[in-house]
C-alpha cells in the first residue's frame, strides 16, 4: 500500500502541559465523530489525556513524551490503528520543539482489508463487560498473561455479534511494554 503523502497526514502539536495546540486537516478527518462538526478548534487547549484510554497507556505516553523532551530528538512509535474492516499499521513520529511541546505526525505505513469484526465497530450496542485491548498492538487480553489477535480472541472467547458486546478498555500488553520502553535507544532517529 502506498504511504500518504505529507500532506495527508494527520498532525496535532502539544504544548509543554500536553494540551492540543494546533491540529491539520487530516488530523481533524482522522477522529471524526469525537466532537461533531466542531472543527480543529474544538481540540485546541484540551489536555491530550483526555484522548487516551487508559492509565497504563497514559503512564507509558508520560514517560514517552518526557524521553522525548529529555533527548531532543525525534522518535517513532509503531501502532496499530484498526477499524472493523481494516488492519492499519501506522508509525506516529514524536518531534521535540524548542519550547518542549512535541508534533506528532501519523504516517500510515499498511493498510489490509479484513472481514468486518463487530468488537470494533463503534456503532456496535455494548453491556456492561469489558475486554482489555493493547493500546499498541491492538490484541485482547484472553485471560491473564494471555493476548490475542482480535479475530482469535473473539473466537476463543465466544463471542457473537449478538444483541450486545463487551466495551473495549486499553492497556498495554507486556510484550509492548517492553518493546516501547526498553527499545527506546533504538527508535531515536
Amino acid at each position: 500500500m502506498p504511504i500518504q503523502s505529507p500532506h495527508l497526514r494527520p498532525i496535532y502539536t502539544i504544548d509543554a502541559r500536553d494540551r492540543l495546540a494546533e491540529v491539520n486537516d487530516a488530523f481533524i478527518a482522522s477522529v471524526q465523530g469525537l466532537i461533531d462538526g466542531a472543527g480543529g478548534q474544538a481540540f485546541i487547549g484540551r489536555s491530550i489525556w483526555e484522548f487516551v484510554d487508559g492509565a497504563v497507556p497514559r503512564r507509558i505516553w508520560r514517560i514517552l513524551f518526557e524521553r522525548v523532551r529529555a533527548v531532543s530528538a525525534p522518535i517513532f512509535v509503531p501502532l496499530r490503528a484498526d477499524t472493523a474492516s481494516e488492519r492499519c499499521i501506522i508509525d506516529l513520529e514524536l518531534h521535540p520543539m524548542g519550547d518542549r511541546s512535541i508534533r506528532h505526525v501519523r504516517e500510515c505505513v499498511s493498510r489490509e482489508a479484513r472481514p468486518a469484526v463487530a468488537l470494533l465497530d463503534a456503532n456496535y450496542p455494548r453491556d456492561s463487560r469489558t475486554l482489555i485491548r493493547c493500546a499498541w498492538c491492538a490484541r485482547i487480553q484472553v485471560r491473564l498473561g494471555s493476548w490475542q489477535a482480535i479475530e482469535d480472541a473473539q473466537a476463543t472467547l465466544r463471542l457473537e455479534a449478538t444483541a450486545t458486546l463487551p466495551m473495549l478498555h486499553d492497556s498495554a500488553c507486556p510484550a509492548c511494554t517492553q518493546s516501547v520502553l526498553k527499545t527506546f535507544p533504538a527508535r531515536v532517529a
